[in-house]
């Protein structure tokens, strides 16, 4: 573009604000001179330029860094892993290498699986930082020269042309308009025309022209920046986060308590400290969840790959947890919900022609370009194109003259020559009272279309007046066309399922209201739209009205006319209400509610800056794979669920099963087993040799309580591809109901093991030495005594005792208790998974490869664990000792399944009934209140209607501008027939009549669900 010779223009109030605000800091002196926009011939000098970038800075956004080694090593801190580097540095001490690695080893996997989760998390700040403009042309020094855009500074002279993406704010000097697309900042479905003197903000598209322009902000004080500084400025903790840490402290502080007790013990009966301690530090380890956050990442991360197969890619592992909760769902419009394109709907005729020639003189109407054609002009030229007799007749016209839309003139006017029969015309299009005007249409006419152009304008159609020259040269009006950007062809069924899983669907966009209205409409999501007005008043202003701005956003169908400080506030105001929250964007403007939001969800072709904000990024159009996504998260949810209650009863089981055992069965293990069967040897440690004892108490050795942990949570990882059915209603984490199923299974855990010890202890041979006892090995008592050799005979010695004496050893019984723990609390997976029998829903083939290796590998170490170390205190197990313990499991398993565990759920959906009635009742309570705001709406447009024809109000002010999109209506026809006094139509009686049916429905419903609530109390 040349220089322009014109003056430059004086800074506006607005522009000079914005330049002082960034300068706030600066002295005296320097302020009016950092303020001070440079002359467009010359733009700025390089010394000028170089003294502001250095008092403003560069154009570029603020980052938040954190260190990447700090980072890391905290997943290495926190109440789980304290506990386990505590267990570690016991072990350590004890000299117990293998324990020690494997603790080690169980960290170092923890601790990985976070930091590379989080890693994988979109980083909103960089993505924001990448999508600036990293070229601009710049006037310096009288001249135009290429400039990295993080060079820019307020003052500066810039060149936007066709292409562009504008580098920074700006106020656009002298010169012809240019259109702007601002979808990704504003939600504004049509491209913006900007004249000398507007704004251009940082980050929208030139789409058509070329001007020059002054910088008035750069960096973090751009619109573009202040969306960068909220994202920024959320620091999210997922809820899966918070409920797995609620559940560990939960175990964590049970455990702690009861290891105390047991550490007392331990001591008060001799037991040397290092043995104790290390007993009760590993018991704890084993005790709390210390897998449950790989068991739960895992799960997750297979989850994940499913949905990037179905076109959904997690960001945040969290995400998938969250979203199953999902119960409120925020949505984007233009590009979302809408397809972003104008289209075509049915034309108000009113000359001789057809639908497809009032088109095609629109298209005539239009500038005929390669690239960089006005949104409206390309749409109506797409649609003559699409029929090939008018494509052809097209071609016949050659454009001799062409007068561009104004703002004063509001319409395009061509002149165009039928290259045939050399016959010349012009055509028109744009807003109607102005081309209505042009030609002077008798009263009929005139009432038909401002009647047409009201409805349209109400509905938040555009609407363009279409008129050409006949053969005298006078305008004829042809006919009235409308455009809207219709809705995806797959989202009014997406919402209503949406809506029929339980999650209510809100739309948010910067769009205006009209345009909101009837995209809402026509999706049914509901007439209730407010525009940003509703956050320009105080909390207290509401609060005086007897209103809560939380309840008017609550219970709003959607928002227009919002920028994206509103869309933060609505995602946070909801989420403060109680609601898991998801927002699904694809602009800048939506960053910010993306990353406020529980779960942010970028569409397909959204910026880089909402996809790096979001948690899941969708690579298919619209949003039906969103509700694929949500009930594989439901299903996932429902696997991770089913493993938190397997793992609160497992930590219960052992927990409170070793404490019996210590505190209960203390003078039990003495009189049943003579001392040279509880000798422990003596062994090293760094601070000395641990003498020989002789166990006073049952306890498990450290390893064998490892085993029971790794062997169980390891391959309980198999549960991420087990079989289930995916929830009908948004999922939540009853704790109450998960801790009352996990206490019951956990319950009977410690029966069954206390029982069995008990068993086994009255299978032993005694503690001293009796002629009149039996099963007594001599080698175990002293010379002198007298010792029953004779074989026990019970049904109990004959299955657990040895084939000479019929007495089970102390070694032996470690096994056996070993055997059972591990076994029930595997079993445990298969009541866990299911409300009903375990057996009512197939398992995953995963899961039941991995029960199958479970039960194999923990049956093989109980026959040959001796053969595998010495040094655990454990014998092996014989075939019929194996047996015993597997039907004694089998049992008890069958008590806990089939009558314990559905008793409790039982009683807890009982306990929850009241919820449910609760819930049935909105649910229901929405549907007829949507067919009441239906009722009205079609109301309003009858008496429109009928008004139309009655009314002769001439004026079309405000109706329809071309290019700037529908305005509000001044009068509304259905208020002048009111005010007129005239009678309603026979349509508006039945109306009102099915409105009346419907109210009293809604009554009944009310008054039927109350019934039920008091027969049950």
């Amino acid at each position: 573009m040349a220089p322009s010779d014109n003056p430059p223009l004086p800074p506006s109030n607005d522009l000079t604000a914005s330049l002082l605000r960034q300068s706030a800091t600066a002295d005296p002196m320097d302020r009016q001179s950092m303020t001070a926009l440079a002359p467009v011939g010359t733009g700025l000098t390089t010394q000028e330029a170089a003294r502001r970038l250095d008092f403003f800075g560069p154009n570029c956004l603020e980052e938040k860094k954190t260190n990447a080694l700090l980072k890391f090593l905290g997943y290495f801190w926190g109440p789980m892993p304290i506990m386990i580097w505590l267990a570690s540095l016991i072990e350590l001490i004890n000299e117990s290498i293998p324990d020690l690695c494997v603790l080690l080893l169980l960290q170092l996997i923890n601790g990985l699986v976070g930091y590379v989760e989080e890693k994988n998390a979109g980083n909103a700040i960089d993505a924001l930082k990448a999508s600036l403009t990293p070229k601009c042309t710049v006037k310096r020094d009288g001249r135009w020269q290429g400039l990295d855009a993080k060079n820019l500074v307020p003052g500066d002279v810039i060149n936007l042309k066709l292409g562009d993406i504008i580098p920074a704010d700006c106020r656009l000097a002298e010169g012809q308009p240019v259109s702007v697309d601002q979808a990704a900042l504003t939600g504004e479905s049509l491209p913006v025309t900007l004249y000398p003197g507007d704004s251009g903000k940082m980050g929208a598209t030139v789409k058509r022209g070329e001007i020059e322009a002054h910088v008035t902000a750069t960096g973090s004080n751009t619109f573009f920046g202040k969306a960068a500084a909220m994202v920024n400025s959320v620091e999210n903790v997922s809820r899966f986060q918070k409920i797995l840490f609620k559940i560990a402290m939960s175990l964590l502080c049970v455990a702690v308590v009861i290891t105390t007790t047991i550490m007392i013990v331990l001591l008060n009966e001799g037991v040397n400290i290092l043995r104790a301690l290390a007993i009760c530090v590993v018991l704890l380890v084993a005790s709390i969840p210390i897998a449950m956050q790989v068991v739960s990442t895992s799960t997750m991360a297979v989850g994940a790959r499913r949905l990037a197969d179905m076109g959904v890619i997690v960001a945040r592992l969290g995400a998938i947890e969250e979203m199953a909760g999902m119960d409120m769902l925020c949505s984007d419009k233009t590009g979302t919900l809408t397809q972003n394109k104008l289209k075509l709907y049915e034309p108000i005729i009113v000359s001789n022609v057809t639908s497809k020639e009032l088109v095609f003189y629109a298209a005539l109407a239009a500038k005929r370009m390669e690239e960089g054609q006005d949104a409206i002009d390309f749409c109506i030229t797409r649609d003559c194109e699409s029929d090939a007799e008018f494509a052809k007749k097209l071609d016949e016209y050659e454009e001799l003259e062409f007068i561009p839309f104004d703002p004063t003139s509001k319409k395009t006017v061509a002149t165009v020559k039928n290259i045939t029969s050399q016959k010349v015309f012009k055509t028109c299009k744009g807003m109607c009272n102005i081309v209505l005007d042009m030609c002077d249409p008798d009263d009929a006419t005139r009432i038909k279309v401002v009647g047409a152009v009201q409805e349209l304008a109400d509905r938040g159609y555009r609407a363009l007046g279409v008129a050409k020259t006949n053969d005298s040269g006078k305008w004829e009006f042809l006919g009235v066309l409308s455009l809207f950007d219709p809705p995806r062809e797959d989202t009014k069924e997406t919402i209503a399922k949406a809506m029929s899983m339980g999650i209510q669907v809100k739309m948010v966009t910067g769009d205006q209201t009209a345009i909101a209205k009837e995209t809402c409409r026509s999706l049914g999501m509901g007439a209730g739209i407010l525009n940003s007005d509703v956050f320009h008043h105080s909390e207290g202003e509401i609060e005086a009205r007897g209103q809560s701005l939380h309840d008017i956003v609550k219970d709003a169908h959607g928002f227009a006319e919002v920028y994206p400080e509103h869309k933060f506030k609505i995602v946070k105001m909801l989420m403060d209400s109680g609601f898991t929250c998801g927002m699904t964007g694809d602009g800048v403007n939506d960053a910010p509610a993306l990353k406020r939001a529980q779960i942010g969800i970028a569409v397909e072709g959204a910026t880089d800056a909402a996809r790096a904000a979001a948690d899941i990024v969708l690579t298919d159009p619209g949003l039906k794979t969103i509700i694929d996504a949500i009930l594989r998260a439901r299903k996932i949810f429902a696997r991770v669920r089913n493993y938190c209650i397997y793992r609160i009863s497992a930590t219960f089981q052992l927990i409170f099963f070793f404490f019996f055992a210590v505190v209960g069965f203390k003078s039990t293990v003495q009189n049943q087993f003579p001392d040279q069967m509880r000798s422990v040897a003596a062994s090293k440690t760094m601070f000395g040799e641990m003498p020989q004892e002789f166990e006073t108490v049952f306890t498990l050795p450290v390893m064998a309580l490892v085993a029971i942990t790794l062997l169980n949570d390891g391959l309980i990882i198999s549960i991420c591809k087990d079989k289930v059915v995916a929830a009908a209603k948004p999922q939540k984490w009853f704790l109450k109901e998960i801790f009352a199923v996990a206490i019951a299974l956990g319950f009977c855990l410690i029966v069954e093991n206390c029982t069995l010890l008990l068993v086994g202890m009255n299978a032993g041979p005694g503690a001293e030495a009796s002629p009149d006892a039996c099963g007594q090995n001599p080698i175990y008592y002293d010379s002198n005594d007298s010792v029953g050799t004779a074989k026990c005979t019970s049904f109990v010695h004959h299955w657990l005792g040895d084939d000479t004496y019929g007495t089970i050893t102390y070694r032996e019984l470690k096994t056996v208790i070993y055997l059972s723990l591990s076994l029930s609390g595997f079993m445990t997976v298969l009541a866990a998974r299911t409300k009903g029998f375990w057996f009512s829903r197939r398992m995953g083939y995963l899961l039941m490869s991995a029960t199958i290796v479970a039960f194999i590998v923990t049956t093989i170490l109980a026959l040959n664990v001796s053969n595998i170390s010495t040094d655990l205190d454990m014998d092996n197990l014989r075939g019929r000792q194996v047996a015993f313990v597997w039907c004694w499991v089998l049992i008890s398993f069958t008590i806990q399944d089939m009558i314990v565990k559905r008793a409790v759920y039982a009683a807890y959906d009982w306990y929850k009934n009241d919820s449910e009635l609760k819930n049935g009742e909105d649910y229901m309570h929405a549907i007829v209140s949507n067919q009441i705001e239906e009722e009205r709406l079609t109301m309003r447009r009858t008496s429109l209607h009928g008004a139309s024809g009655r009314n002769t109000v001439g004026s079309a002010h405000g109706h329809g501008d071309f290019g700037a999109g529908p305005s509000r209506p001044s009068v509304g026809f259905d208020r002048l027939s009111r005010m007129s006094g005239e009678r309603k139509s026979p349509s508006e009686l039945l109306l009102e009549k099915k409105l009346l049916r419907l109210e009293e429905e809604l009554s009944l419903l009310k008054e039927e669900v109350s019934r039920k609530k008091d027969k049950k109390k």
